[in-house]
């Protein structure tokens, strides 16, 4: 914090501000000290010209303000001319989202958004190295301290628990991410120091979320060239043809880990709960019960952390954390019912909502039902359901504002009953691209690994596939193989395959790395498959359970899906802002300013594409396994050896040996004697 330039932690500020502020102000200062009783501390000084400062500063801001409300005409910014700084305070917004599922599960998303303060003294938005994080308030101070230290730009953090079924339940309304713990972050390599942060990274988030992350080392680190670019309006404008002068620009390096075998529990809830700004004692964060989160069929917990874009031209940025948490429950498991409401579900109530958020929501989306009047819920929203999208991305909406729910009657209730728990009829959700992977071959010395990738769109999809492979398992690329629909293909003229990048691996330095461009035809079939080789590890290299083998994370498929189709529900472009119309009126905006720039300014919103990653599943490799029984017989065999020998000889030493002379004998010589 600081005072017209001065710090407030030194010794010597009172002096400095003395002498900046000198005159009247200085001695009023003094004025004031001795009419309170107090000395001219430091502490006192201090104290009174910050006070001073900020009754100086809200004075000229109304002024301001309503100099411009006696204007009556409103006043446009043009390009050329400069756009007055607009500081805005901190903001926090809660949301939940409840939806059926055609199974009959229960599909829940917990959404906390914080807002630090808007900024636009920089031509580049630097969330590391800006004046952000000078003070905190809703902002959790832990996050911004890391993100300060090792000059992180955007971080995105997600715990998983369990597989999204893309073929039952369709696509998330946020981005979700495979089994175990997944991290990338973009750093700013001013420094080139991008290794060393990214090593600091990820231990200082082992331990505040109590993970193993520290087991993203370089063995497992990989920096990927096309799959998971920049998120978020802010770096849409950035890529602009009008922003293409990167020559001020830090370079910037993306580092991407994962951990599949990582367990996600209680003790990385609690953390992520704490940077909450009420908690969970009140608001929709009170729901989170560890004991029904950890029970559900498939658990997501992450942290996003990107900057943003507050007006249409992206002049004024801020720094967003976005912390959600995705839920899949089976209400039909223990009686068999599909009716469910909200205490049922998390075994608690929503008292009132956080009163810090500024907008706290519950939003039911109902399901796309074959036959009317087959479910009920309660109670109904005040303002009525309203439908968003068009054609097949049709979606009724149901809307609470738990800031008013709340004052007129609490807790807060919302139950959906079925009329008939057999025939549901929910219209079923059918994915654009749906990815499968696994391995091929027998034995442990060589195997294959094949992707299938369905495109069940009309029309042709242009995907990005990324592949991670650990070290030990060395992959021949000359054995890469493709087939279309089945039947085996020649890509001589890059028809399928547009661009491939591979990475190949070195033993225990760094994992290998295949990345391809891949132009799907319409309603097709792809498969790739190649051969690799099983290294024989260290006997010292194996886990301690040699047996149950390694794991191998997914696979990532980035595809641009067509909205009109009603595949990823709602979010639009960005997933991380689910439900906020200022995020969709920017990138809408920005559509329409890049449709007017390339001539297709008659092009309809509904053509427009939306991103999304598919997650496949992951494996379990067994390699060359050494006799560990080996050993064990050695041990065994030389302890009885050495337990035999050294105890008798042992024995033999220190015991001490004396002639007994039995009873009988004694009787004979007495009766020798007496003769």
């Amino acid at each position: 914090m600081t005072a017209g330039g001065v710090p407030y932690g030194s010794e010597s500020s009172a002096v400095k501000l003395k002498q900046k502020w000198h005159g009247p102000l200085a001695n009023l200062v003094e004025d004031l000290c001795k009419v309170n009783k107090m000395r001219t501390t430091p502490a006192c000084v201090l104290l009174i010209t910050g006070a001073l400062l900020a009754l100086s500063s809200s004075s000229s801001v109304a002024a301001s303000a309503s100099a411009s409300a006696s204007s009556d005409q409103q006043y446009v910014y043009s390009s050329r001319e400069p756009i007055p700084i607009a500081k805005a305070p901190e903001a926090f917004h809660e949301e939940l989202v409840l939806k059926p599922m055609n199974d009959g599960s229960v599909y829940s998303h917990f959404q906390f958004t914080t807002h630090i303060g808007t900024m636009m003294d920089e031509d580049r938005f630097d969330g590391a190295s800006s004046n952000l994080f000078a003070h905190y308030n809703l902002f959790p101070r832990s996050i911004g301290q890391i993100l300060h230290s090792f000059e992180v730009e955007e971080l995105h953090l997600t715990f998983t628990q369990g597989r999204w079924q893309y073929g039952d339940w369709g696509y998330p309304l946020a981005p979700s991410a495979g089994t175990g713990v997944e991290l990338w972050a973009w750093l700013s390599d001013d420094k080139r120091q991008t290794d060393a942060n990214w090593k600091a990274l990820t231990n200082t988030l082992s331990g505040l979320f109590c993970a193993s992350l520290n087991f993203i080392d370089k063995t497992i680190t990989v920096e990927p060239k096309m799959s998971f670019r920049n998120e978020g309006p802010y770096n849409v404008h950035a890529a602009s043809p009008d922003n293409r002068d990167n020559s001020t620009a830090p370079p910037r390096k993306l580092r991407y880990g994962s951990l599949p075998h990582e367990n996600v529990c209680t003790e990385n809830l609690t953390p992520w709960i704490k940077l909450l700004p009420c908690k969970s004692k009140a608001g929709i964060a009170s729901l989170l019960k560890s004991h029904k989160l950890f029970d559900s069929r498939f658990y997501s917990m992450a942290i996003h952390v990107r900057p943003v874009c507050e007006d249409e031209l992206c002049r004024v940025r801020s720094l967003e954390l976005v912390q959600t948490i995705t839920t899949v429950f089976d209400v039909a498991r223990h009686d068999g019912s599909f009716d469910w409401s909200i205490s049922g579900l998390f075994e608690r109530d929503i008292e009132h909502a956080c009163p810090l958020a500024t907008t706290s929501k519950v939003i039911l989306q109902l399901p796309h039902m074959l036959e009317p009047y087959q479910y009920d819920f309660n109670p109904k929203p005040p303002q009525g359901t309203y439908f968003e999208g068009t054609e097949d991305n049709k979606v009724e909406i149901a809307v609470y504002d738990l800031i008013q729910s709340t004052k007129e009657s609490s807790p807060f209730q919302l139950a959906m009953t079925w009329r008939d728990a057999k025939n549901r009829a929910i219209r079923q959700s059918r994915p654009g691209i749906v990815a499968h992977r696994y391995f091929t071959g027998y034995g442990q010395e060589r195997g294959g690994l094949s992707i299938e990738i369905h495109n069940n769109n009309w029309e042709q999809i242009d995907i990005l596939y990324m592949d991670t492979l650990p070290w030990y398992l060395k992959l021949y690329l000359h054995t890469f193989n493709l087939q279309l629909h089945g039947e085996p293909f020649e890509d001589k003229h890059g028809e399928i395959v547009k661009k491939m990048l591979y990475q190949p691996a070195v033993d225990r330095a760094r994992p290998a790395v295949l990345e391809m461009a891949v132009t799907m035809p319409p309603k097709s079939l792809i498969k790739f498959s190649i051969s690799f080789d099983k290294v024989f590890l260290k006997y010292t290299e194996h886990p301690p359970d040699a047996n149950r083998g390694f794991d191998v994370g997914c696979a990532v498929i980035t595809a641009n899906l067509p909205r009109h189709r009603g595949q990823i529900g709602r979010g639009g472009l960005d997933h991380l802002r689910v439900y906020q119309d200022r995020e969709s009126s920017l990138v809408k905006n920005k559509r329409l300013v890049e449709s007017e720039s390339s001539g297709q300014g008659d092009q309809d919103e509904d053509l427009a594409m939306d991103q999304i990653r598919v997650y496949t599943e992951t494996l379990l490799v067994s390699l060359p396994t050494p006799d560990f029984s080996m050993p064990y017989n050695v041990i065994t065999l030389t302890c009885t050896v050495i337990a035999l020998f050294f105890g008798s000889m042992f024995n033999l030493m220190t015991r001490n040996f004396e002639v007994v002379v039995p009873p009988a004998d004694k009787k004979a010589k007495g009766k020798e004697v007496k003769k």
